[in-house]
């Protein structure tokens, strides 16, 4: 109950910047002994926008001395990145206004990179006619110092980030490796791009001077590079794309592991935790399976390492490449190398043991202050700093302050079997202060396909719970989480097996009394948009309507963009996910439109750069040619990723009204 009081009270203060938590706002407490449910039953639902803003914290980043925390945040609709110091008291604001930010960095104790993406048009020779390019900001937390703009100012390298690779102090100095792209020519056109692969690039933080560090290979090729604590190369894949042939590389060019995977599923992880060795992994068709080795920088024989963990997320040290260890996806536990670490991390993990779901964010290199945050029942979202020898914490804020406790639906995972008997797991919300018995429901498949959802707050879950609907998300063949057998058994099975997991999962639901499987509808954004128009063209009888958000409808112009110019890799990796001589048609909503047997409502960001703005322009088109109900909205300035408070909001209102009238919740 102290956990709960505590967050009810921090959630009374609002989202404000400079809000703090002390003891006499704790003590305010619970204003009610009412049992949750009965609370819940008479409290109203919270208004749709306060699921559709961003969240009050996305991110927390503790400094490298434990001195600050940053805080990513939105408030009043303003994005800004919040210092604080030890005792929560802020010190510094920085506004960054709409921006679309992907993260923030520390850089050492008196600066902030902050990363950030823009769309643009890219030049005509390219097939997609727009991009998201990635932009680096360092702002110094004096005012007096300058902004510096990583490749801004630099003439001879195009401005646009492939990869951040991480930050080093070299020589005293703070440095930052970036992948981007040399241009100029012996012609004077310095606008023109000398490479097709991206170079890398090591930047002064402080006054912005670059360095080439490493060059591209010759396209097909590819390179990767992880860089050492000392601020040098230290390891390199080399992937030839059109046979699948790599190799390892140590920092003087020896090569010291090499194999052959021709769909390109090999990657670098990272240095080991005593930097002397590299950690490399690829998928083993044999196998159906990924293998992680470890093996000597001055080379040797590989050792197999971490066989059958599915990971959640790995743990590094800050500042390095080095990989300490791992979070086990399966039980949310901690295996790390280092004993003392292990046992400060898995202690902090278990103060949240009361949470659906928790994490450690990040943490200072000697434990001594850690990052946490968690998610689930009663519980949208909180970020706590933790002491790591004294495992005392508090709270740094929460994620949607207004949507707290009883507001929240319940969530659970509910498992059920396919038709060909495959077990499927998939995250049930309920709806806050109904009784589970014959509710009106929506099927929410994920995007990806090759993702997940897990026990944690779901906006869109959450939203459509709150106005009196049971969520199922279903995570059907083809998701991660369960390894790569799992993922490879939705090869070949889009708008098939993959399709019916989902309504299995209706089925079942129904069968279990939980819902009424005549009042259901389906709601996705990207691939679970196809998802959405799937069951409804090529499935008929499940849903009374379809919501698709950004979502692919024809697949054939899709993966013909994809495939020109791709390299060979990429293209088997399409056959392989498709099939080779598969008929596209037969699986595209768009071309069997005249089967629709609900409305559709069809949403869109304009400047979506993942799956084409077209896409949903045909599926519209073809639905009025065959004469079936169907509404557009089309949202100006938005992304793929939904990353924009104002929109975000617009797309939640319209999916959400289109639902409740075609599906009443009572």
């Amino acid at each position: 109950m102290r956990i709960l009081t505590s967050v009810a009270a921090a959630a009374l203060i609002g989202s404000g910047v400079g809000s703090g938590v002390s003891s006499g706002v704790i003590a305010i407490g619970l204003t009610s002994l009412l049992p949750l449910a009965a609370q819940a039953q008479n409290m109203p639902a919270p208004p749709l926008e306060y699921y559709g803003d961003l969240p009050s914290i996305e991110e927390a980043e503790v400094s490298p001395s434990g001195a600050y925390t940053a805080l990513l945040m939105t408030a009043q609709g303003e994005r800004v990145i919040t210092v604080l110091d030890a005792a929560g008291t802020p010190v510094k604001q920085i506004v960054v206004g709409d921006a679309k930010v992907r993260g923030i960095e520390w850089v050492g104790e008196e600066a902030i990179l902050l990363l950030r993406t823009e769309t643009g048009r890219l030049p005509r020779q390219y097939v997609e006619s727009k991009a998201e390019f990635l932009r680096g900001n360092v702002i110094p937390l004096d005012d007096a110092s300058p902004v510096v703009s990583i490749f801004a100012e630099q003439r001879y390298i195009a401005n646009a980030i492939t990869r951040f690779y991480g930050i080093r102090q070299v020589d005293g100095r703070w440095t930052g490796y970036f992948g981007g792209f040399r241009r100029g020519s012996t012609s004077g056109n310095r606008d023109q791009l000398l490479d097709r692969r991206p170079a890398l690039f090591a930047v002064d933080l402080v006054t912005g001077e670059t360095d080439l560090k490493a060059y591209p290979d010759d396209y097909p090729a590819s390179r990767d590079w992880l860089i050492d604590d000392d601020g040098e190369v230290g390891a390199v894949l080399q992937l030839d794309a059109r046979n699948g042939n790599w190799r390892v590389e140590n920092g003087d060019g020896d090569t010291i592991a090499r194999g052959r995977q021709e769909r390109g599923r090999v990657s670098l992880i990272g240095f080991g935790a005593d930097g002397d060795s590299v950690i490399y992994s690829y998928y083993d068709d044999t196998s159906r399976g990924v293998r992680r080795f470890q093996i000597p920088l001055t080379g040797g024989t590989p050792t197999e390492i971490w066989e059958d963990v599915i990971v959640r997320q790995w743990v590094r040290k800050p500042f390095s490449s080095r990989v300490l260890g791992l979070q086990n996806e399966s039980d949310g536990s901690i295996e790390l190398s280092d004993e003392r670490a292990q046992a400060v991390l898995s202690e902090a993990l278990g103060a949240f043991s009361y949470a659906s779901y928790a994490e450690i964010a990040g943490f200072t290199a000697d434990f001594s202050t850690l990052i946490a945050t968690t998610s689930g029942n009663y519980d949208s979202g909180t970020w706590f700093r933790m002491n790591g020898a004294t495992g005392e914490r508090s709270i740094l804020g929460l994620e949607r302050p207004a949507i707290q406790g009883p507001a929240i639906g319940k969530v659970s995972t509910f498992t059920y079997e396919a038709q060909d008997g495959l077990e499927i797991n998939a995250i049930l919300t309920l709806p806050p202060g109904r009784d589970p018995v014959n509710l009106p429901v929506i099927i929410l498949p994920h995007g990806g396909p090759t993702a997940h959802n897990v026990e944690r707050f779901d906006w869109r879950a959450q939203a459509f719970a709150s106005r009196g609907y049971a969520v199922l998300q279903p995570n059907f063949r083809g998701s991660t989480g369960r390894g790569a057998g799992f993922i490879e058994a939705g090869d070949g099975e889009w708008g098939r097996k993959m399709q019916t997991d989902k309504s299995d999962g209706l089925m079942a639901l129904a069968e279990a009394g939980i819902v009424d499987p005549a009042r259901a509808c389906i709601v996705g954004s990207s691939y679970g948009g196809y998802a959405a128009l799937a069951g409804v063209t090529l499935q008929q009888g499940f849903y009374r309507c379809a919501v698709s958000v950004n979502g692919v409808a024809n697949l054939e112009p899709l993966l013909r963009e994809f495939r020109t110019g791709s390299r060979d890799v990429f293209t088997r990796s399409f056959d392989r996910q498709f099939g080779e001589d598969v008929d596209l048609d037969a699986l595209s909503p768009t071309q069997n439109a005249r089967n629709a047997d609900a409305p559709v409502l069809l949403i869109h960001g304009r400047d979506d750069t993942v799956v084409p703005f077209a896409q949903s322009l045909m599926m519209k088109d073809a639905l009025e040619d065959a004469g079936k109900p169907v509404e557009f909205l089309a949202l100006d300035g938005e992304d793929h990723w939904l990353s924009q408070s104002a929109t975000r909001r617009q797309m939640l209102d319209a999916a959400v009204a289109f639902v409740e009238r075609h599906n009443p919740p009572d």
